[in-house]
């Protein structure tokens, strides 16, 4: 096994899906490298190639992440989405496509749920300590919501000032995206994982753990993956305290309130995108869910401490 690691993040509460190796014969070939991205520790790993092969295929990968990285920052204020956060309100700003089809799943998210995913809380997030707030954007009109936001061929425009936040949706299309670069034979097994956001491509089955912090070790479930993506939220790490109450980073955006920070979340879904906006859906446990879970040909497991695990969607 080839392994280059960069320093891990701290240490904290298990919030990601793990994958499991595969047996030892199979993994015996297994090129596996970590880099920094995305505000987490992005892992690829690739077997069924020789090293050569499978280092050039992990470079383009990253490659990828690093361009969505640069594009949809919104801790950087150089990065495409905060040029929207300044500009957009004011006039049409011609956008990058990959932002473009982000923000286009987005949109569909905030429609199909009627706003419980809404990609404008960053306000609330600022606010709140979770987010810093974008260098020389307006400030955000409070009414403004994902409705505000227009697209236009390879344009975006405002009708109100506000401040999108890709966060989680942009790092799963991010993983989506590395795996297309790498342009992999379909012999080659490969898994990516960006903590939180697990993509899994190749002949064979691979086993993920959801990592329900509240849950010991051996209650854990474990879901098999071939060909799709698992993604995990929670806010039990981030968590903090405000007006004398838990909150954490995951809103209900129709109503600009935190959602109950010991709740966890995975979806099984085709894409790591669609995954991760719909553990944001999933999270708030809203009456929607699973049909919106099932119009995305997904499946949600949720976790909370007073109720258990509860499943639902497409295969539940």
């Amino acid at each position: 096994m080839s392994y280059d690691e960069s320093p891990a993040s701290p240490a904290g509460v298990r919030t990601s899906p793990r994958s499991l190796p595969p047996p030892a014969p199979e993994a015996a070939d297994t090129v596996q490298r970590a880099q920094p991205w995305l505000g987490t520790l992005v892992r690829i790993g690739v077997q069924g190639l020789d090293p050569a092969a499978a280092h050039a295929a992990i470079e383009r990968g990253f490659a990828a992440i690093a361009a969505h990285h640069a594009l949809m920052s919104f801790h950087d204020d150089g990065s495409e989405l905060n040029r929207l956060n300044r500009e957009a309100a004011t006039r049409a700003v011609a956008t990058d496509h990959r932002v473009l089809e982000v923000l286009r799943l987005a949109l569909a998210m905030a429609e199909a749920s009627d706003g419980v995913f809404d990609p404008t809380i960053a306000p609330r997030l600022v606010e709140w300590g979770f987010l810093p707030a974008p260098g020389a954007a307006p400030v955000p009109d409070p009414q403004a919501n994902w409705r505000d936001i227009e697209l236009d061929d390879d344009r975006v425009r405002f009708r109100r000032a506000l401040w999108i936040d890709l966060g989680g949706i942009a790092k799963g299309d991010a993983v989506d995206a590395a795996l297309a670069a790498m342009a992999l034979p379909a012999e080659a097994q490969v898994c990516i994982d960006a903590g939180g956001d697990l993509r899994v491509a190749g002949p064979r089955p691979q086993r993920v753990v959801l990592n329900a912090s509240a849950q010991q070790a051996a209650a854990l479930p474990v879901l098999e993956l071939t060909d799709g993506a698992v993604a995990s939220s929670t806010g039990l790490p981030a968590r903090r305290r405000h007006a004398s109450r838990w909150i954490g980073p995951h809103l209900h955006g129709r109503y600009r309130q935190a959602v109950a920070v010991d709740r966890f979340a995975s979806v099984a879904a085709p894409r790591c995108a669609t995954a991760d906006a719909l553990t944001k859906i999933a999270l708030a446990i809203d009456a929607d869910a699973a049909a919106v879970c099932r119009q995305f040909a997904a499946t949600a497991h949720v976790f909370s401490s007073d109720s258990g695990w509860r499943s639902f969607g497409r295969d539940a």
